[in-house]
């Protein structure tokens, strides 16, 4: 690293390092957490933008700062697990199905069978275990990419592709199992 860059990520340390650190704070990291967020952050902006940093003024150097500080809070948060969870009953109870197109359709018929439609669904998704329910929520409800449904349920990436192939058989085999018996 060269002197200038160097005494720049010193000067810039030494300024913005307490802000940083209350941030992490209000985040709802430990002392120890927190100290961690703002090394990494700090790491994180000299590989990206130290170079270009001193053509930077105060509030975009800080404004950067934060925002990378942020990232690193949500990545850890996401990695511990550490915000709110709710089980796969009650989203699934709690929330009942309204289409948008239940407010332009004409068609109540069809609205009616959609919901007859995600009432099977729901069915389907209570009756299966509780690892294929995790999968569900984690990646077809939450929409989070697989790499992150692997991490947090711990398992290879080849073994939540293959769980989410059974969910997807198993709820089309439930779907026409329901609609044989209701015919």
């Amino acid at each position: 690293m060269q002197q200038k860059q160097k005494e720049l990520l010193q000067a810039l340390y030494v300024e913005h390092w307490g802000v940083l650190r209350i941030a992490a704070y209000k985040y709802g990291l430990s002392q120890a957490e927190a100290d961690d967020a703002v090394q990494d952050t700090f790491c994180s902006f000299m590989e990206m933008y130290l170079d270009s940093a001193d053509e930077w003024n105060d509030c975009q150097i800080k404004a950067a700062l934060m925002k990378i500080l942020h990232n690193r809070c949500m990545d850890y948060f996401r990695s511990e697990n550490r915000y709110p969870r709710i089980s796969i009953q009650e989203f699934m109870q709690g929330h009942e199905y309204c289409p948008a197109s239940e407010f332009f359709s004409a068609d109540i018929a069809g609205t009616l069978a959609d919901r007859e439609d995600m009432a099977r669904l729901r069915e389907g998704v209570l009756s299966m275990s509780r690892g294929m329910q995790a999968v569900v929520v984690l990646y077809m409800l939450e929409e989070r990419p697989i790499e992150e449904v692997c991490r947090i349920l711990k398992v290879s990436e080849s073994t939540c592709r293959m769980r989410i192939l059974r969910i997807r058989r198993y709820l089309s085999k439930w779907m026409e199992d329901a609609e044989q018996a209701n015919t």
